[in-house]
């Protein structure tokens, strides 16, 4: 009989998707670095006759029972979980978690904050996150997480029961994965570059990647894909060189990618000979393809997994970033990450383990594993997507992109008005909460004062039956001093009377 363990993903390794349905579907969970660290720990606990399902990100309490019947475990996989945007979510999975019967562990989340590690933007979020580590706590004997950092943070909640494993993305392979850098890097070398749209930076990089280089911008957000699929414009640039407008040679000419499954996209990246960016799995992934990455740390979650498992980096604000890819090149030293590899792996593994799960890469589930990686060998995922609207005219592409922007905005018109009722319902929620606390608590006044009532009541009647008998006691009483009175009265009329009838006597006489 299989065992059957949920696992918190928006789809299985095994499944394909067109870009179309991606996107509308959200199947990417809006960041393709998801399918990283997904398909990751997929694999790691696809052993034998065992069967790992997605859950699609559909999580709630009311899932409980029919989770708790069908399944034997639940895994949780998470990224930058501790940022205020996923205050929902949190909340959400901690009234999932706290109803759970079965086992479950959850794999690696971590604190979004930035470089120097103060946490006052979490503040107001707090609660939630206190109440998501406790229901962890209930089920598990630590809470896993990505870095220091977040650790440290965790600590400062009062959580003492942290275990720092970086990313599970990086167990792929097993814990004999190593990453080799040869001594120079060509110019005109194919390689790869990513970055963060939220705060784009690196523009001198990008310009020389891109006028010495072969060149690839590899996209992994939903803007992008819809910018790639639609001919929106998602982003303000304001550099230039930069690839976040549709009229960057990056677009224009083809070249940017997006990957839709986490194997063709590791797979794409072997193919390049150096690849950098501020994207943690954009780089992890190239790391995973064995080549050669550099990351540039921009916040803790970058820095923090970075640290964690000797990815060579350099921090912005902190460190000086080099003009061009050469000098990038030059400081990706992987002794730290090849030494220390497998000693991080046995820290996730000895954490699985201590909770009664077993994982892919143990002994005796060589079999499982060659199926597996067989299996997705055969596969056939889509191709890269490349910008669909090359080819067509200015006015089709222009009314491509209005249709989307209408469609964009008909969504974001409904997330607003289901956000806008969900807030309704949770206040009028909370005051019938409040009303029925305040209804309980004067029931309970109420009882309180009848039963007061009752015992001053029976305290009146017994005191009523009291004088009562007190009162007969007293008539009693007050009968038995007149019959004595009498009597005593009656006996001082005796000697009276004899001397009368003496003297009556003496007379005759």
């Amino acid at each position: 009989m299989s065992t059957r363990y949920l696992m918190r993903l928006g789809k299985s390794p095994f499944e394909v998707a067109d870009a179309f349905h991606t996107l509308d579907r959200n199947l990417l969970g809006t960041n393709s670095g998801n399918l990283i660290y997904g398909a990751a720990a997929h694999k790691l606990f696809s052993t034998r006759d065992t069967v790992v399902e997605p859950n699609r990100y559909r999580i709630s309490a009311g899932r409980a029972a029919e989770v708790n019947a069908e399944y034997d475990g639940f895994i949780l996989p998470l990224a930058n979980a501790f940022r205020p945007d996923f205050e929902d979510e949190l909340r959400r999975t901690a009234d999932f978690l706290e109803r759970l019967t079965i086992p479950f562990v959850m794999l690696s989340g971590g604190a979004q904050l930035p470089l120097d590690g103060d946490p006052s933007q979490l503040r107001a979020m707090e609660p939630t996150i206190k109440r998501f580590a406790r229901a962890v706590l209930n089920g598990s004997s630590a809470l896993t997480v990505r870095g220091e950092m977040t650790a440290e943070y965790l600590h400062s909640l009062g959580f003492k029961e942290v275990i720092v494993v970086g990313c599970p993305s990086l167990t792929l392979h097993g814990p004999g994965h190593r990453v080799e850098a040869p001594g120079t890097l060509e110019p005109g070398a194919p390689i790869a570059y990513n970055m963060e749209t939220k705060d784009p930076f690196g523009g001198d990089l990008i310009e020389d990647a891109e006028q010495h280089y072969r060149a690839t911008y590899i996209a992994q957000e939903h803007g992008t894909l819809e910018l790639m699929l639609w001919a929106t414009s998602p982003y303000e640039a304001a550099d230039a060189r930069l690839p976040l407008e549709r009229s960057h040679p990056q677009f224009t000419q083809a070249r940017a990618e997006m990957f839709l499954d986490a194997s063709a996209w590791i797979d794409r990246l072997s193919q390049m000979e150096f690849s950098f960016g501020a994207r943690a799995h954009g780089n992890i992934a190239a790391l995973l393809a064995g080549t050669p990455s550099v990351m540039l740390a921009h916040d803790s979650r970058t820095l923090e997994l970075a640290r964690h498992h000797g990815i060579p980096h350099l921090t912005r604000g902190r460190d000086t970033i080099p003009s061009t890819v050469e000098e990038l090149y030059a400081r990706a030293d992987f002794t730290e990450f090849n030494r220390g590899h497998a000693a991080r792996f046995e820290t996730l593994s000895g954490f699985l383990h201590d909770n009664g799960f077993a994982h892919i890469h143990d002994p005796g589930q060589e079999s499982a594993r060659a199926e597996y990686e067989h299996r997705i060998a055969t596969m056939s995922f889509p191709p890269a997507v490349r910008p669909a609207w090359l080819g067509e005219s200015s006015a089709a592409t222009q009314k491509r992109a209005v249709l989307q922007d209408r469609e964009v905005r008909r969504k974001q018109t409904q997330a607003a008005i289901r956000r806008e009722a969900a807030a309704r319902q949770k206040r009028t929620q909370g005051q019938l909460d409040r009303l029925e606390r305040r209804i309980e608590a004067a029931e309970t006044a109420l009882e309180e004062t009848r039963r007061r009532a009752r015992a001053a009541e029976e305290r009146a009647a017994a005191a009523e039956a009291r004088l009562t008998a007190a009162d007969q006691r007293l008539r009693t009483v007050s009968r038995r001093a007149a019959e004595t009175e009498d009597r005593a009265r009656r006996a001082l009329r005796v000697p009276t009377r004899l001397t009368d009838a003496l003297s009556r006597l003496r007379g005759r006489r």
